[in-house]
């Protein structure tokens, strides 16, 4: 009986339990939110947005394609063309030499038979001659017998020798064919392009969905970054002449800075005085490499970029270390990031009640994704 009732008043008091548990999230579930947010920190670009980029860089590789294609197979039909000419011409002009050696074998013969007719006339001229050769006995004074004459030899007409002028070679080929220059790329035939080169002065154009400036803060209770992707700007650089005439700027929307907390938000903008100077730009002056930082083989450079930075209406100098990059798509990948004072730029600390405190030292990064601008090279 006992164990009955200890099985009775278990189940009841699961089943209380149970109640309390759905009761409870009757009242709570108003109250409950969760809020799902992307991690702001994250330095690379956010994979859909690249994959999108890489879809729309292909889909361009093949509209360059199918327009070049047909130019480059009728480039290649008259090239068959034009070598199927100048190959007849060479063929022409070796028949008509061979013509002109035959003539000269068959002249060479008749002289020959000619020759061989002299020959047998002179044959029967000394076989017609007496038997004492002519020879003739003369008594010489005081008697004696004078010694024959000797025969004079008689001069023969000799043919006059032939002289073969040599083949005359075809005017195609006297030019030796020219070689092609080693020191240019070849060119791809089925996109008609020459093929991209790093060692040249390219003008790039930033790509905004795949870059993100940024900065990291740390404060008393917590660290957190502000991070946007409204970026722009252009510029000019050469792989091969790291300390030429780099130039441009990059430009950022500083009412775009989020951290993730509204409230926060509203403050930075405050301090950055986004009103009167909504952008954050930085120009470029130069570029000074680090040692054996630039590899044009491998497209990647390492080295300072020089320039000035605008915050807030204030220009400071500053020198920020970036790596440099080419991708499989071409494009140009940019990172760097360099420490940063809020007051050299006149910019608040922000604090709160003497508790909150933010150091004044921030780090700025950034990362970009820059494309050749259509007919900015060289």
């Amino acid at each position: 009986m006992t164990g009955k009732l200890l099985q009775v008043f278990g189940v009841l008091f699961v089943l209380a339990l149970v109640g309390g548990s759905i009761a409870g999230f009757g009242i709570l579930k108003d109250r409950v939110k969760v809020v799902v947010s992307p991690d702001a920190a994250a330095t690379g670009p956010d994979p859909i947005a690249e994959l999108k980029d890489n879809v729309n860089v292909l889909s361009g590789e093949l509209g360059t394609l199918q327009q070049a294609l047909g130019t480059n197979f009728e480039q290649l039909a008259a090239g068959i063309d034009e070598r199927a000419g100048a190959r007849h011409a060479e063929l022409m002009g070796l028949q008509r030499d061979l013509a002109a050696v035959q003539k000269q074998l068959a002249a060479l013969g008749q002289e020959n038979v000619a020759l061989r007719q002299q020959l047998a006339q002179l044959g029967k001229q000394l076989e017609a001659l007496p038997a004492g050769g002519g020879m003739q006995v003369a008594s010489a004074p005081g008697g004696a017998a004078a010694l024959p004459a000797e025969p004079q030899p008689q001069p023969q007409a000799t043919p006059a020798a032939v002289e073969t002028p040599p083949p005359t070679a075809p005017a195609e080929l006297a030019e030796a064919p020219k070689k092609p220059d080693a020191s240019k790329p070849k060119g791809n035939f089925l996109f008609g392009g020459a093929k991209f080169r790093c060692d040249e002065p390219h003008d790039y154009e930033i790509v905004p969905e795949l870059s993100r400036v940024a900065f990291d803060a740390k404060s008393t209770l917590h660290d957190f970054t502000g991070v946007t992707q409204n970026v722009s700007g252009t510029f000019r650089i050469d792989f091969d002449d790291p300390q030429g005439a780099w130039s441009g700027s990059v430009r950022c929307d500083a009412t775009t800075l989020k951290t993730g907390v509204d409230g926060r938000d509203s403050n930075m903008w405050e301090y950055l005085d986004t009103k009167n100077h909504p952008a954050i730009e930085f120009t470029i002056e130069k570029f000074e490499p680090a040692k054996d930082g630039v590899d044009v083989v491998r497209q990647t450079a390492k080295g300072e970029v020089v320039g000035t930075m605008s915050i807030r209406g204030k220009q400071k100098p500053v020198r920020m270390p970036v790596q440099l990059e080419i991708d499989p798509q071409k494009r140009l990948i940019v990172k760097g990031e360099m420490p940063l004072s809020l007051p050299d730029y006149d910019v608040p600390v922000p604090s709160q009640l003497g508790v909150i405190n933010m150091e004044k030292d921030v780090k700025v990064w950034i990362s970009l994704r820059a494309r050749v601008k259509a007919g900015g090279g060289k």
